[in-house]
């Protein structure tokens, strides 16, 4: 060290520095929380705002349907009532000796609702006047009423059901679109994560071999082995190391805050990700993947399920400009009893109802369906059309990652090679420490160079699973 000049020296100091602060944050990581991606997932599916919302919404649209289901289904009530009517004081009945009387009076009856617009009742009372001695009388009465036809097969309240039926599904898709985003972006992010610290460990390792490539060439230069410029090429690709490694270390930190958002954990919360096996490569085939998507992706289920809602709306609009038809029917029964009578009664009717003229505002209301009803077809198409496209470029995109793995490999492989050729030839004089630095940096440089492309292919995979809604 005494020979090299002072300069020198304190870049040394400072790199040492620099060094044993970069040293700390790597030792504080590793001993940090380990957690695995089945942890995130699970945090993010249970504690994430995303996932709440979607659990109401789902709620939601559940009780609707629920709602318009029982709106078009059997129902009962039941009443039942008594009274007391007091009898009427009237000075001029009084007068000339008439009487007045009080009543007493007690009923009940149920009621029944059922699908076609259909509702039917029964009732029954009984009643006593106060006379001696009392007169009492006894009511049955039943009625019904029924929508033979409003426009639409089986009632507009069937079509409720089906449209309420049709916007469980499509909230049911939208909430399973949304639970497959988060697991996606969860994965990324874990997975970045992780490619970012394997990085760092290469860049640590690369670290403690340029420091070792340099003690080696300050003691060739002090023995008159090396050259100055072999000694400044050490000391460039110390530094070069030492600033790879500290720009990873502050993206890994960038990398773990973004997890931890997605998850909903505290920003400055330390953990380390767990190694994963490297993720499946799926099919590659552009025909059979997009078939895939087809049947997978929630956006193009959401539209055809719109587009089926809106064929019902157009079914209603249309049965609009029909006749409404309708009947009604009742029996009624009273039994005076003072009088030993009865009395039998009984109605039926049927109703017809049918627009006449309403200025084309039911035509309008049809075009306007049908227009929405054609709206969301052509969205399929577009949608469709997009989605085979998104596929295609993502498993071209893979193909091209993978092949960029195998590269890497045989680049590293190479590098391997020429590192242990140029030894060789150093320790037999063939070579200068110069050449040896210089294969080192491209040995070191390879080995990074697969780490990224590794964790690059995992993000293509990634990708193609959301591409296919996977």
């Amino acid at each position: 060290m005494n020979g090299l000049p002072q300069s020198t020296r304190w870049a040394r100091v400072a790199m040492f520095v620099v060094l044993l602060l970069s040293a700390s944050l790597l030792f504080a990581d590793d001993t940090g929380e380990l957690v695995t991606l089945t942890q995130v997932v699970d945090a993010a599916m249970a504690a994430g705002l995303g996932q709440r919302i979607s659990r109401a919404n789902l709620a939601i649209a559940q009780a609707q349907y629920t709602q318009a289901a029982a709106g078009n289904s059997l129902g009962l009530t039941g009443n039942a009532s008594a009274s007391h009517q007091g009898a009427p004081y009237d000075s001029r009945l009084v007068a000339i000796g008439g009487l007045t009387q009080a009543t007493d009076s007690v009923g009940g009856g149920i009621s029944l609702t059922a699908p076609f617009g259909t509702s039917a009742s029964l009732s029954a009372g009984q009643s006593l006047t106060e006379v001696n001695p009392p007169a009492q009388k006894t009511d049955f009465s039943a009625s019904a009423s029924s929508v033979l036809w409003d426009g639409y097969p089986g009632g507009s309240a069937l079509a409720a059901v089906q449209k309420a039926g049709l916007t469980l599904r499509a909230t049911q898709a939208s909430e399973e679109a949304n639970r497959k985003n988060i697991v996606t972006q969860v994965k990324q992010a874990y997975y970045t994560l992780l490619a970012q610290q394997r990085q760092i460990a290469i860049l640590q390792q690369t670290l403690d071999q340029r420091k070792e490539e340099l003690a080696k060439s300050e003691t060739l230069f002090e023995a008159h082995a090396a050259t100055q410029i072999d000694l400044k090429q050490a000391q460039v690709n110390e530094m070069q190391a030492e600033l790879d490694l500290r720009l990873a270390i502050s993206t890994r930190e960038i990398d773990r805050q973004r997890l931890s958002a997605l998850v909903g954990w505290s920003l400055d919360k330390e953990y380390r990700v767990n190694e994963e096996q490297d993720l499946p490569v799926p099919n590659l085939e552009v025909i059979e993947s997009v078939t895939v998507a087809f049947a997978h992706r929630s956006d193009l289920l959401q539209l055809q399920l719109s587009q089926q809602s809106a064929d019902i709306d157009l079914v209603l609009k249309k049965g609009g400009q029909t006749p409404t038809v309708s009947m009604n029917g009742g029996v009624s029964w009273t039994r005076d009893w003072a009088k030993s009578s009865d009395y039998l009664s009984w109605s039926a009717g049927l109703k017809v109802s049918a627009p006449i003229y309403n200025a084309g505002s039911l035509d309008a209301q049809v075009r306007q369906a049908a227009l929405q009803s054609e709206s969301y077809r052509i969205q399929q198409e577009q949608l469709a059309a997009g989605i085979a496209t998104d596929v295609k470029n993502a498993i071209y995109a893979l193909r091209d990652l993978l092949s960029r793995v195998d590269l890497a490999q045989a680049n590293l492989e190479l590098a391997q090679s020429q590192y242990e050729l140029a030894k060789s030839k150093f320790e037999t004089g063939a070579a200068t420490n110069l050449d040896v630095l210089t294969v080192s940096v491209t040995l070191t440089t390879a080995k990074a160079n697969l780490a990224k492309a590794r964790g690059d292919a995992q993000l293509g995979v990634l990708a193609l699973q959301n591409a296919m809604g996977n």
